[in-house]
C-alpha cells in the first residue's frame, strides 16, 4: 500500500508540475503582470500610508496610477488591497484577526488550520478581499473550530458555580461598591448597543445603494430620455454618491445644470474618471480655450492610456477654433489650436514611449492613430488663419496709428 500510495503521490505531482514548469523555470506573463500591479499599488498607497484612501481605490484610481496600459481593475493582493483602503493602521487590524482566527483554530481544530492557511497565503497573491465569501469562510473556519472544541469537551471538566456564590464586590468609585455582575452585564449591554448602532447604520447606508443602483439599471433600460431622467434623478436622491449614475444624467442635461451635477459629484468621488471626461467635453463646448485645457489635462491624467479621449480631446480643441473663427474671435482661434497641437505632441511622445516598450502588457492598445494626423493637419490650417486674419486685422483695430510691420 505504502508503495502504491508513493506512485500515485509522483504521478501526481508530475502532472501538476508540467503545468506549472513554465511559472517556475520561466517567465511568465502572469508573474510579469501582478509585478506591475504590485509596484503601482505601492506607489499609491504611499500617498497615504496611515488611514488609506477608502474603499475600492484601486477599482476607481488603476486607470491614473498604472504606468504601462494594462487592463486590470483588481490588484490581485488581498493586503495590498486593505492597505490601500484602510492604510496601515487597518492592515494591522486585520492581521491581529488573522492572528487570533488562526490560533482560535489551531487550538480547537488543527484539522481546520490549512483551509485558513490557504486562505490568508493565497489571497496575498491572487484575490482581494472584496469578495463577501473570503470573509464568511474566514469567520466561518474559527468558529467551527470553536464547535468541534465544546462538542468534545467533557462535561465535568468545567467547574460549576454554585448558584448561590455571590461576586465579590469591585470598588466603582470613592464610597461606593459596583457588583461585579453589574459590570459584567452593563459592559454586555454597551457593546451590544454599539453594535447593533454600526449594524444598523451600514444596513441604511447598503440599502441605499442597493436602491440606487435597482434605479440605474432601471434607466439604463429605458428606450427614451424622458424615462430616463426621472429614474437617474431618483437614483442620486437614494445615493448620490454613485459617479456613473451622474456622469449618464448630466449627458442629457443642459448647461449650467449638466456642469453643476457634474461639479456637486466631483465633491463625493474627485478622482472619478468618467466624471472629470464629462466635464471637460463641456469645457471644449464652451468658449474658454483655457478652462478647456485645464479640465482635458486633468481627464487625461486620471485615465493616461485612453486613445480615445487623446484623439477626442484634439478633436475638441479643433471645433472650438473653428467656432471662434466664424465669430471673429482670432485670438481664441488660436489658442485653441494651440492647445490641440499641443495635446497630440504630448499624446505622439506617450505613444511612441509605449511602442519603444513592446506589445507586452499593453492590453489597452495604445498606440498613434492615424485619424490624430488629419486632426493635426486640420490644426494647423486653424491656426494658421488664425495668424493671417490676425495680421489683417490688427491695423484696422489700431486706426489712427501706424500699421505693424509683420515679417
Amino acid at each position: 500500500r505504502a508503495a502504491l500510495a508513493a506512485a500515485l503521490w509522483t504521478a501526481a505531482g508530475s502532472a501538476v508540475l508540467l503545468q506549472v514548469s513554465e511559472r517556475i523555470t520561466g517567465p511568465s506573463s502572469t508573474v510579469a503582470a501582478r509585478g506591475l500591479f504590485y509596484r503601482d499599488a505601492w506607489k499609491l498607497a504611499a500617498e497615504a500610508p496611515w488611514l488609506g484612501r477608502g474603499g475600492g481605490t484601486w477599482r476607481s484610481t488603476y486607470l491614473a496610477a498604472q504606468s504601462r496600459p494594462y487592463v486590470g481593475s483588481q490588484v490581485h493582493s488581498g493586503y495590498l488591497d486593505l492597505l490601500l483602503n484602510l492604510g496601515g493602521a487597518g492592515l494591522a487590524v486585520i492581521l491581529l484577526f488573522l492572528l487570533a482566527a488562526g490560533w482560535l483554530v489551531a487550538a480547537g481544530a488543527p484539522r481546520l488550520l490549512p483551509p485558513l492557511l490557504a486562505l490568508a497565503l493565497h489571497s496575498a497573491v491572487d484575490f482581494d478581499w472584496s469578495y463577501g465569501l473570503v470573509w464568511l469562510l474566514l469567520f466561518l473556519l474559527p468558529a467551527l473550530a470553536r464547535a468541534e472544541k465544546l462538542h468534545h469537551a467533557a462535561p465535568d471538566n468545567s467547574p460549576v458555580r454554585p448558584i448561590s456564590a455571590k461576586s465579590p464586590p469591585i470598588t466603582g468609585g470613592p464610597g461606593r461598591l459596583v457588583p461585579f455582575a453589574v459590570q459584567h452585564r452593563l459592559l454586555r449591554v454597551s457593546v451590544v448597543t454599539l453594535l447593533c448602532g454600526v449594524t444598523l447604520a451600514l444596513s441604511v447606508l447598503s440599502f441605499q445603494m442597493m436602491k440606487g443602483e435597482s434605479l440605474y439599471k432601471q434607466a439604463a433600460g429605458a428606450s427614451h430620455s424622458e424615462e430616463r431622467i426621472p429614474l437617474l434623478r431618483q437614483s442620486l436622491q437614494w445615493n448620490p454618491r454613485q459617479p456613473k449614475a451622474a456622469a449618464a444624467l448630466s449627458r442629457m442635461l443642459p448647461e449650467p445644470e449638466g456642469s453643476a451635477l457634474l461639479r456637486k459629484a466631483l465633491g463625493y468621488t474627485p478622482e472619478d474618471a468618467a466624471l472629470n471626461w464629462e466635464l471637460a467635453k463641456r469645457a471644449m463646448r464652451g468658449n474658454h480655450p483655457g478652462t478647456a485645457l485645464y479640465r482635458v489635462r486633468k481627464g487625461e491624467a486620471l485615465d493616461v492610456f485612453n486613445v480615445v479621449k487623446r484623439v477626442e480631446a484634439a478633436e475638441g480643441m479643433l471645433d472650438m477654433s473653428v467656432r471662434k473663427l466664424k465669430a471673429g474671435d482670432e485670438l481664441g482661434a488660436l489658442q485653441s489650436a494651440d492647445a490641440g497641437l499641443e495635446l497630440l505632441r504630448e499624446y505622439r511622445l506617450l505613444a511612441e514611449q509605449e511602442g519603444s516598450k513592446g506589445l507586452q502588457h499593453n492590453d489597452r492598445l495604445f498606440g498613434a492613430q492615424k485619424e490624430a494626423e488629419g486632426i493635426d493637419l486640420r490644426l494647423r490650417e486653424a491656426r494658421a488663419a488664425a495668424r493671417y486674419l490676425r495680421t489683417v486685422m490688427l491695423p484696422v483695430k489700431g486706426e489712427g496709428t501706424e500699421p505693424e510691420v509683420v515679417p
